[in-house]
């Protein structure tokens, strides 16, 4: 253990002896270590900005059927099940799903509106309560179209010509919420399914102008003609949208632009790896040689320290401590580098980012940075080691 401390304190003595050369050491580790963070950091934000800009609606996640089907209980039994699916709700057939909304009764010029049905945990409402009831959530748009807040109650209008015959169906809603402009862009009303689905029965013509005062809930054999479905992740669209179609259901998904996104980052991880293989290989061969050749150029030295009672093992802890020196210095001065430019690059306005951090450098990067340069100088001081070790204490009184 006295003779660890005696090699480690005489390499450390050495270090500061060749101040220039150990200079230049570090800097030239800092010199291929900076631009790896830098790089890193690079491709952590630019797909970190993608993906937020992905996510930020979670309409990104959104499946819907393109054509109206008939859906039965059990296909959305069967997707809610699913472990990828993190909410599902019917819809009615697109005609259907229309109605208009004015403040009063006697207003002349209604506003019309999607009509989607929702439910406890829609990504839509963004934690806003769920309506029940007689109860709406309004889109951004349409609450502003109407000039209305949560709590007031505004009139839903659906309209209908049988048999030459026209007749409307007139209801007072409360409106419980207004969605965030995020969630959906034009103008809608999300309303509890029971009430949807009393709206589509009206424009079919089962029931009259004048509804139950309670809607009753909805038939477990009643067929739907589409759904609204949100994968748990970005990456789930991908495999719910395969397999929907492989059942004959088209859908509209993000699903391209989540496999475009999901491709970038492991060609960009490709492309890093690659880059930082190269550079380490230059890295560890730069270091074992000029660890070897500073070996080499002490030999004497180091032989009348054998000679003085030093073991071998005493000398191998001699470059050993000078490449865990030299690294440590270097990833020091590598992350100062890399921190000090990734603050100037995120100064910079790329559209692609839109606003977000282009580099992302996170503590655990630079960590990582700072190990990786220590294992690879330890491996490079090996060689030095195994050098230092074969010297005899002879050499050094031959060489007197």
């Amino acid at each position: 253990m006295a003779e660890a401390r005696l090699a480690i304190a005489l390499a450390l003595a050495d270090v500061r002896h060749e101040a220039r050369l150990s200079l230049a050491t570090v800097i030239g580790i800092a010199a291929i270590l900076a631009p790896l963070i830098v790089l890193a950091g690079l491709k952590s934000g630019l797909v970190s900005a993608i993906r937020e800009g992905l996510t930020q609606t979670p309409r990104a996640r959104e499946v819907v059927n393109i054509a109206n089907r008939s859906f039965d209980a059990a296909f959305f039994d069967a997707m809610r099940a699913r472990p990828d699916v993190a909410f599902v709700i019917p819809r009615t057939r697109t005609l259907a799903a229309v109605g208009a909304f004015a403040r009063t009764a006697e207003s002349d010029s209604p506003v019309r509106a999607e009509l989607l049905a929702t439910a406890p945990g829609d990504p839509l409402l963004a934690g806003l309560p769920a309506p029940a009831g007689r109860e709406v959530v309004l889109s951004a748009a349409l609450a502003d179209r109407l000039g209305v807040s949560p709590a007031e109650t505004i009139r839903l209008r659906i309209d209908r010509i049988m048999g030459g015959a026209r007749a409307t169906l007139a209801l007072p809603v409360t409106v419980v919420a207004v969605a965030p402009p995020a969630s959906f862009g034009r103008e809608a009303a999300f309303l509890p399914l029971p009430l949807l689905l009393l709206a589509e029965d009206f424009q079919d013509g089962t029931i009259g102008p004048d509804p139950p005062a309670v809607d009753p809930e909805p038939d477990p054999g009643r067929l739907y003609a589409g759904f609204r479905l949100y994968a748990r992740s970005l990456e789930d669209v991908i495999g719910i949208d395969r397999d929907l179609r492989r059942e004959g259901i088209d859908v509209a998904t993000r699903a391209e632009d989540v496999a475009a996104l999901l491709a970038l980052d492991r060609n960009l991880g490709t492309l890093f790896a690659g880059i930082a293989g190269l550079s380490g290989m230059g890295y560890l061969v730069g270091l074992a040689v000029g660890l070897y050749a500073s070996v080499e150029r002490k030999r004497r030295d180091l032989a009348l320290l054998r000679l003085m009672g030093l073991s071998a093992r005493g000398l191998v802890a001699f470059p050993a401590t000078q490449a865990a020196a030299f690294a440590l210095a270097g990833a020091a001065l590598a992350a100062l580098l890399a921190v000090g430019l990734e603050a100037l690059v995120n100064r910079l306005d790329l559209a692609l980012a839109e606003g977000r951090p282009v580099s992302a450098i996170a503590a655990g990067d630079l960590a990582l940075a700072a190990a990786a340069t220590l294992s690879g100088a330890l491996v490079a001081a090996l060689f030095a080691a195994r050098r230092a070790a074969s010297i005899a204490p002879g050499e050094g009184m031959r060489d007197a």
